[in-house]
């Protein structure tokens, strides 16, 4: 099994077939944050389309250094995605819970067939101050934007900011990602 940057480097020079395998790895959980994102099935799987064939435009500008091909082509599908609910003027109806794809999937940030991904992100999501995981999840899943957090809860921008920083470094330290200090 090819690893995932050599799938994009062959990616870069037109095969088909490493998108095709890139597809197949990725589409179901970038899929599901799409979902949970637009709560719409149509949008979600028209976002899922366009993200890989932005992937397959955009192949050649990945830089392996700034993070992950997953964290590549889950940038793409998630701005895609705040382009599509930014353009609506209104914020999403929430799915019932059993509309969604499972439980396990719907945070989209693990891949399908490994299941100790999907523990271990749900653990670390937990692990965080509810309040932080509140706000970390109306940021990347609903899009709101920090200005728009920050009226939403009656905080100070600076506070909003800082809190999401926070947690998105302790879920990177839970999830034993490299550490980088608060200051940076």
């Amino acid at each position: 099994m090819e690893p995932d940057t050599a799938l994009l480097s062959f990616l870069a020079k037109g095969d088909e077939r490493a998108l095709e395998e890139l597809y197949r790895r990725y589409s179901p959980s970038l899929y599901a944050l799409l979902l949970r994102m637009l709560q719409s099935r149509e949008e979600a799987e028209e976002i899922l389309q366009d993200s890989f064939v932005q992937l397959y435009r955009e192949a050649a500008r990945y830089q392996p250094e700034r993070g992950s091909v997953t964290a590549f082509l889950f940038t793409i599908g998630r701005n895609l995605a705040l382009s599509r609910l930014r353009s609506r003027k209104a914020r999403p109806q929430k799915l019932e819970d059993h509309d969604l794809h499972s439980p396990d999937q719907e945070l989209g940030l693990w891949r399908e067939d490994d299941p100790t991904d999907r523990i271990l992100v749900r653990r670390a999501l937990q692990r965080l101050e509810p309040s932080d995981r509140q706000l970390l999840e109306e940021a990347f899943f609903d899009g709101f934007s920090h200005s728009e957090l920050a009226e939403r809860h009656q905080l100070p921008l600076g506070t909003i900011k800082t809190r999401l920083r926070r947690a998105l470094l302790k879920l990177r330290a839970y999830l034993g990602g490299p550490q980088v200090s608060e200051e940076a």
